[in-house]
């Protein structure tokens, strides 16, 4: 295989007003040929698979098969670029994920006589299969199905079922292996463990979103050369359980990871347009807007209709409202609020974490500025008023004529890593008590809710109002309709070569 052009996206503006860019954002690439494929991650460096056979042909066919070709056009972090809250959190496909998290599990267990080929495949098709079932916008599939405090848990609850509809029990048999040892056995281990010890999942989004916007207010990124090598920065133990090796990264990706869902995932704003977006996806499963030219028996159910791709709902979401105007207030917020974060959020940020290799700050407040220029600049986008409401409940109300939603509290993400020092393993928190008091300061943040008013005129506010009670009063029926496993194939299949026009990702067939 020959070495690949590196490709990265260049922003378009330097204080990101019009760009879902700052600096340099730099994609993976990943090189198919026959049985083999070389991954060149931006995390985890280079990986080969195609050395251990028989098992790495079935990769390759899991690599080549509708169901994981989707991914390559499926967002990690749910928002379209032109919605997206925070500069370069868009063009990560699930794809990245889980090839990613790959790359990881093939590197921490090379050389390690614990395991053998066998051993090492299982681990790594529970990595891959933990994020297939994953629908078009990811997470938002399991909000509109289970609510916005279900659980995020939908898409595993369908797994098994998933796969059986598109016989990967049946190609798993030919290589001697089960579902039930890769899809979610009862172990808690390395590669799936409850929060807040470290697993496979964790540690890769995490690290993944980290270098791309928060890296550095945390100085992660000296670590990078030491990424591609993850044995020197994480070991396996006797318990099967992660440890970190070296305490100052520790910290530092300790410190990044507890700010993605604060900063991020469940930021107000980013919640607002959460919101937003799942009216106008359902909408779209609704009234079957599509162009996509499927042929589908119909009713078809929402659930496998949202097994396709991002790209699958680009006109439904430009036509949402009077004229597009929902997608317009979406991508006007979306810029204001990147352009905070590069002009002055991050330098909140890189303030408060400068002498994190000694201390933890207090935890910061999303919505509280820590330096005269954030205070200048204010942290919410001037189309929207965003207040604390611990009993918000999600819905959206007219208030004295304006628009106004319930955002309350999401699914609460946390890490409390294990660091080896001088042969002894103890949780981050333990070694440092400043960890633990910013680790109950992060815990406080995430249990809060908020409402969040839209400033839009009377007019707008009326039509949104009535698009979202015609959503709530239709979907009932939509989802007790008959769910079609003909449809489901259909839609994967069509995603699966459609992904490849629509994917993030350098992907070379050779």
């Amino acid at each position: 295989m020959c070495e690949p052009t590196r490709e990265y996206i260049f922003p378009q503006s330097p204080e990101g007003q019009n760009s879902v860019v700052m600096d340099i954002l730099e994609l993976p690439v990943y090189e198919l040929e026959d049985d083999k494929m070389r991954i060149h991650d931006v995390v985890w460096g280079d990986c080969d698979i195609g050395d251990r056979q028989p098992y790495d042909s079935l990769l390759m066919d899991l690599a080549r098969s509708p169901l994981f070709r989707r991914l390559q056009a499926v967002e990690q972090l749910t928002l379209p670029p032109r919605f997206a809250t925070l500069p370069n959190t868009t063009y990560f496909s699930r794809w990245q994920h889980v090839w990613g998290s790959l790359a990881f599990v093939r590197k921490m267990t090379e050389g390690d006589e614990r395991f053998d080929d066998r051993q090492r495949t299982v681990l790594e098709l529970r990595t891959l299969f933990s994020d297939v079932g994953q629908t078009a916008f990811s997470h938002l599939g399991d909000w509109m199905f289970q609510g916005i405090q279900g659980g995020e848990n939908l898409h595993d609850q369908d797994l098994r079922d998933l796969l059986e509809t598109f016989g990967l029990d049946a190609l798993l048999e030919k290589y001697g292996l089960t579902l039930d040892e890769t899809v979610f056995p009862e172990v808690d281990d390395w590669v799936e463990c409850p929060s807040p010890d470290l697993c496979v999942d964790r540690v890769d989004y995490g690290l993944r979103e980290i270098l791309r916007w928060s890296g550095r207010a945390t100085d992660i990124a000296r670590y990078q050369q030491n990424l591609q090598n993850p044995q020197s920065l994480f070991r396996i133990n006797d318990q099967q359980m992660l440890e970190v090796t070296n305490e100052d990264f520790a910290r530092r990706f300790a410190a990044g990871y507890s700010i993605l869902p604060t900063e991020h995932w469940i930021q107000p704003v980013h919640r607002l347009q959460l919101e937003l977006l799942q009216t106008a996806v359902k909408r779209a499963l609704l009234e079957s807007y599509f162009s996509d030219g499927v042929s589908l028996t119909y009713p078809v159910h929402p659930r496998d209709r949202i097994y396709g791709i991002d790209a699958d709902y680009r006109f439904a979401l430009a036509a949402v409202g009077d004229g597009g105007a929902l997608s317009r207030t979406m991508q006007t917020i979306a810029s204001d609020q990147r352009q905070i974060y590069v002009a002055a959020r991050r330098l909140d940020l890189c303030r408060l974490f400068s002498d994190v290799a000694m201390s933890f700050p207090d935890f910061p407040d999303p919505l509280q500025s820590y330096c005269r220029r954030s205070k200048e600049f204010g942290l919410v986008s001037p189309h929207v008023e965003i207040a604390q409401n611990d009993k918000a409940r999600q819905g959206i109300l007219n208030e004295m004529g304006r628009v106004s939603l319930g955002l309350p509290p999401m699914k609460p993400r946390s890490i409390d890593p294990s660091v080896l020092v001088d042969g002894q393993a103890a949780k981050l928190s333990e070694i440092d008590p400043s960890f633990g008091n910013y680790l109950a300061g992060q815990n406080e943040a995430m249990r809060r809710g908020y409402r969040a008013e839209l400033l839009v005129n009377r007019e707008f506010g009326r039509k949104l109002l009535d698009l979202c009670q015609r959503v709530n009063d239709d979907w009932p029926d939509a989802v007790r309709c008959q769910r079609n496993p003909d449809n489901l194939r259909e839609i994967v299949r069509q995603a699966g070569m459609c992904g490849a026009g629509r994917r993030f990702d350098g992907i070379y067939e050779l």
